[in-house]
């Protein structure tokens, strides 16, 4: 799992969040906040914060930096952020029936967010490379995810806040007068408001944290990697397990403050193994829960892990993908990672920053930006943003939250109907076709939560049909077979355990539009299918989704932990976001299919030593 910012995050929450908004007086030092959460701790590992006292300090240190923070000839600030986020984290690791990690930590962290100028034009939406990209732009003080001491006062927070605050003050008054030079001879076509009002709220958003049974889960990792002995053809393996507990407390000088807990866990199985051309194979099962017991059963994962690295070994000895453009029909976890990688980062609002050249540089995902009422799917399909949905069936979803980054309450609506997309996810930055909030801030920016496509009933087959109608489409076009497409690299297990476990040496697909499919097969005129290796997904974009032919009468919930649509490069957030998507399987009528033509490494001269007979 992760071992850096590039964390692979697995949720876990014991029981339905609730949220309590109420309206505030500004904010003062003798400002309480109601409810005050009830929290269940981990022993030994996640002692929640005494939050009264804790709010007390931000308060005052906000209330003191407003008042009194100012370099001559330099603005003011108009608004300042605080965020404390009290985090534990259970790792759990196991590879070859060894376990090889059991590690507990826990940590505290203060992240400050400061404007100057004016709602109207402040230092945000600008990007400058000279300066660093997530806190100070040299070594004095951190102020982005800044670690402070585990035990902690009033006073001693007081400290760290006036020290991240006094950085944050200073690269933010250094980037408002870059931001000013660079558009001080330019016509501005873009003079949207850099970011708008909020009433003051109070927000609380909490759930008790559960006990985590780590002897369980040790035995759990070791017993499911031990698996894997039995399949000599298996070079790598990895089982890893998460549970990260979270308490985050944040005020600002608005009068908006939240208190939030929050639970992550999950278990990912990554293999790899190695043809004999040379070409590197692997295969990924993840699962994550918003509690431990949502979670699958200890025989179902002994079978999950079975049946991957009997995947794997099968796969050694298939053919070599092809040349393909033609219909693909990708289902259940394949269709939800294409989804989630292709179709809903174009969903949320992006503001194009201004650089030092004064000019506005387009982002990426940026497709739909300007489209809204125009038809960007077929007519028989929609989609739903439910953030506030934490179960689909038996699946716990892990994208559902009730309140974002900005304390503004997460808004359920329908994004696309009959093809047509009728709003975009939004944060308090204003775009020019949405300018306010509907509680999508997460991790920075805006970014999608939960999203469900359903179709009209006219136009979902069962999986029989489905292949059916892609057969005849292949036999209209004098095409030998399909491709049915099963399972695609998620970039985040690419990006961590997987790049770990082969030191880099997984050829992935490096070019915008492509993904790695780890499980295809071609199907053939009597139905039978054929497992093929080494193919990349390319050429699938957003337009794409237009082409939809059909979809699947049955709907599979997936959870992961996706990019952000604004790059935590940009944004400062993390790497990763838990998403969910409930999707069917869809049918496209073309999509290209490449084979990968990497150069690789021979295998290894001796056997691996566990089948070794020596």
């Amino acid at each position: 799992m992760r071992t850096s910012i590039l964390f692979i995050l697995v949720t876990v929450i014991s029981s339905y969040s609730h949220i309590h908004l109420s309206a505030q007086a500004p904010v003062s030092s003798s400002t309480s906040v109601s409810p005050t959460p009830t929290l269940t701790p981990v022993v030994g590992t996640f002692a929640p914060l005494p939050t009264q006292e804790i709010l007390r300090a931000m308060r005052d240190e906000l209330r003191r930096s407003m008042q009194e923070l100012r370099l001559p000839s330099l603005e003011k600030p108009y608004y300042i952020h605080y965020v404390l986020t009290n985090a534990a984290s259970y790792s759990v690791k196991a590879s070859f029936g060894s376990l090889l990690e059991s590690r507990v930590s826990r940590e505290k962290r203060v992240s400050v967010g400061l404007r100057v100028g004016s709602l109207q034009f402040d230092n945000t939406n600008f990007f400058d490379p000279a300066l660093g990209f997530f806190g100070s732009s040299d070594d004095e003080e951190r102020f982005k995810q800044r670690t402070i001491p585990d035990e902690l006062d009033y006073t001693t927070l007081r400290r760290e806040l006036w020290l991240a605050t006094d950085a944050a003050y200073k690269q933010s008054a250094e980037l408002f007068a870059k931001k000013q030079a660079a558009l001080k001879n330019r016509v501005r076509l873009d003079t949207l408001p850099d970011y708008t009002s909020a009433a003051p709220v109070v927000a609380v958003d909490t759930v008790p944290i559960p006990a985590f049974d780590k002897a369980y889960f040790e035995r759990l990792s070791v017993d499911l990697s031990a698996i894997f002995r039995d399949f000599p053809a298996v070079t790598l393996s990895n089982v890893s397990v998460e549970f990260l507990p979270k308490q985050e407390l944040s005020v600002n000088t608005e009068g908006r403050e939240y208190i939030r807990t929050e639970v992550f866990c999950g278990i990912e199985i990554v293999a790899t193994a190695q043809a004999k051309d040379g070409m590197p194979l692997a295969q990924t099962y993840t699962t994550y829960s918003r509690t431990p017991n949502g979670l699958p059963s200890r025989d179902s994962l002994l079978k999950a892990a079975r049946l991957l690295a009997g995947k794997l070994s099968q796969s050694l000895t298939a053919p070599t993908a092809q040349a393909y453009s033609g219909p693909v029909l990708f289902e259940e976890q394949a269709a939800g990672e294409v989804f989630l990688q292709t179709f809903a980062p174009n969903l949320a609002t992006q503001r194009a920053p201004v650089t030092e050249r004064g000019m506005s540089d387009n982002p990426q995902n940026a497709a739909f930006q300007n489209k809204v009422g125009a038809r960007v799917m077929p007519e028989f399909l929609s989609v739903f943003v439910s953030p506030s949905l934490f179960t689909y069936g038996s699946t716990q979803l892990v994208g559902a939250y009730r309140i974002d980054d900005e304390a503004v309450s997460a808004e359920s609506f329908q994004i696309v109907k009959n093809g047509y997309l009728k709003g975009l996810m939004s944060s308090r930055t204003p775009t020019r076709r949405v300018k306010t909030s509907n509680g999508h801030n997460r991790g920075g920016a805006a970014m999608y939560s939960v999203l469900e496509m359903s179709a009209t009933k006219d136009r979902t087959q069962p999986f029989r049909k489905l292949r059916d109608r892609m057969l005849q489409l292949c036999k209209d076009r004098d095409l030998p077979y399909g491709i049915i497409v099963r399972k695609i690299l998620n970039p985040n297990i690419l990006m961590t355990t997987l790049y770990n476990l082969t030191e880099g040496e997984f050829p992935y697909a490096r070019n915008p539009g492509q993904m790695t499919a780890l499980e295809a097969y071609r199907v053939y005129a009597d139905g039978r299918e054929e497992l093929i290796r080494g193919c990349d997904v390319a050429g699938l974009t957003v337009q794409s989704f237009k082409e939809i032919l059909a979809v699947g009468d049955k709907k599979y919930a997936y959870n992961c932990y996706g990019l952000p649509v604004t790059l935590a490069f940009f944004s400062g957030g993390p790497q990763f976001i838990p998403a969910s998507a409930v999707v069917p399987a869809m049918l496209f009528e073309d999509v290209e299919i490449r084979p990968i033509e990497d150069d690789f490494t021979k295998p290894p001269i001796l056997p691996h030593p566990f089948f070794s007979r020596k």
